[in-house]
């Protein structure tokens, strides 16, 4: 996954910056993804555009205009959508039937989101929230907003039911797992699971 994903920045941040080279005056700008070099000698003035190319690809983008380093941040995100989670008294988590879809709609549903993060920015006030988005690409439901401090850790799990969740049309719908903290103030969708409603 890393490789696609670094492949795919690579390509975007190549056509981000063709035909263009750095201005009498202006900073060059050098973008990581970890401690891989995916570009150097690009103009800082196409550190926006990389940003906003880096968040619709589900990551980070932290710029050091001083050092003129762009670093990205992609944090791993698995995510499970299973009828039931439970704990058992030694502290195993069990998941039941994983939901692929269901085949009749307007009917009220409860089904669990089980997420795993890492390789999350790190951050004092990270905040996250599962969204679940309907075929028309609307909000359908919204969970609660989840903090976490990621400075001694960045990997964790959590989970959250959606209950009695109405699925008023056919079609794919999508569970997003959205990310933001104090140094990046916008929700990214930083990771997504599909179920479908309809045969």
């Amino acid at each position: 996954m890393k490789k696609a994903w670094l492949s795919a920045l690579l390509a975007l941040t190549v056509a981000a910056g063709v035909g263009s080279t750095t201005a009498l005056g202006e900073g060059a700008m050098r973008v990581f993804f970890g401690a891989e070099t995916v570009a150097s000698e690009m103009p800082a003035s196409k550190a926006e555009s990389v940003e906003s190319i880096v968040n619709k690809l589900g990551g980070f983008a932290d710029y050091d205009q001083q050092s003129g380093k762009l670093q990205v941040i992609k944090p791993n995100v698995n995510i499970i959508v299973v009828e039931g989670i439970q704990q058992t008294r030694n502290k195993n988590v069990v998941f039941s039937n994983p939901v692929k879809g269901y085949s009749d709609k307007n009917v009220p549903r409860t089904f669990n989101v089980f997420v795993e993060v890492d390789d999350a920015p790190v951050a004092k006030d990270l905040r996250m929230q599962l969204v679940l988005v309907g075929p028309d690409g609307k909000e359908v439901s919204k969970g609660k907003e989840w903090k976490y401090s990621t400075q001694n850790a960045n990997s964790f799990y959590f989970s959250e039911p959606f209950v009695s969740t109405k699925l008023e049309a056919y079609g794919t719908y999508k569970v997003q797992v959205q990310m933001k903290s104090e140094k990046f103030t916008s929700y990214v969708t930083v990771g997504e699971n599909t179920f479908t409603v309809g045969r």
